[in-house]
Order: structure tokens, then C-alpha cells, then sequence
């Protein structure tokens, strides 16, 4: 079975989304970015959910990014999907140019979510 990690301060986006998951991954969870990097380190992870802000307290936090970063430096062939609340179009870009496979809005519906990871692991854009 493969391994999937969702990274989100908020355990509503993560206890959600492991439901979506849990039939087709082994799901890690964390809520910062250090402990999503220490799961990253003990676990083959091949599919990442990253929220970019990991702290709603700070607005200009962008642990998120780092953490995009420091996922493709560590396995450049894992799928990493960035999600945001926020419909700033720079996030979006930014989470790309980091090295993010895909962007998502929040809330992430099922449906979408199982498109948009079927197509990632075709190979697809």
C-alpha cells in the first residue's frame, strides 16, 4: 500500500481527508511543519496534501511552501497537492514554483480529490 501524508494545523481538514484517503493509502498526519518533515524522514511518502499556512494565527505564514521545498528535495518523484483556504492566485504560484504537482481549493470535495490523484499518478499535469 502506498503511504499519503496530510499536513494541516486544523484536525478537521486532516481526520476529512484521511476518510477520503484510507482506502487506497496509509495515512500519516501532522499539524506543523518539523513533525510533518520527521514523518517524511521514517516514511516512504508518495502523496502529500500540504496546507500553506500551518499556523492561521500568522497571516504571512508560509510553512507550507518550506515544507513543498524540503518534500521534492527529499523524494523529487512524490506527489505533493498544496491546498489553501485562501483564494490568493500568488499562492498558488508560489506552491508551484516550490515544486507542488497541483493546487487545490479549499474545501477539498472526494470527487475532485480522487480525479485530481488518479491523473497526478498517470503522469498527467
Amino acid at each position: 500500500m502506498k503511504n499519503a501524508l496530510i499536513v494541516d494545523d486544523i484536525t478537521t481538514y486532516t481526520d476529512t481527508l484521511e476518510v477520503y484517503l484510507e482506502d487506497d493509502f496509509e495515512v500519516y498526519k501532522a499539524a506543523s511543519l518539523d513533525e510533518a518533515i520527521a514523518i517524511a524522514r521514517s516514511h516512504h511518502i508518495d502523496l502529500s496534501l500540504v496546507d500553506i499556512r500551518l499556523n492561521e494565527a500568522d497571516p504571512k505564514n508560509k510553512d507550507g511552501i518550506e515544507l513543498v521545498r524540503r518534500l521534492k528535495e527529499q523524494n523529487p518523484h512524490a506527489l505533493v497537492i498544496v491546498m489553501s483556504a485562501y483564494k490568493e492566485f500568488d499562492y498558488a504560484v508560489e506552491a508551484l514554483n516550490a515544486g507542488a504537482d497541483y493546487f487545490m481549493q479549499k474545501p477539498l470535495q472526494p470527487e475532485e480529490l480522487d480525479k485530481v490523484v488518479t491523473k497526478l499518478s498517470q503522469g498527467g499535469g
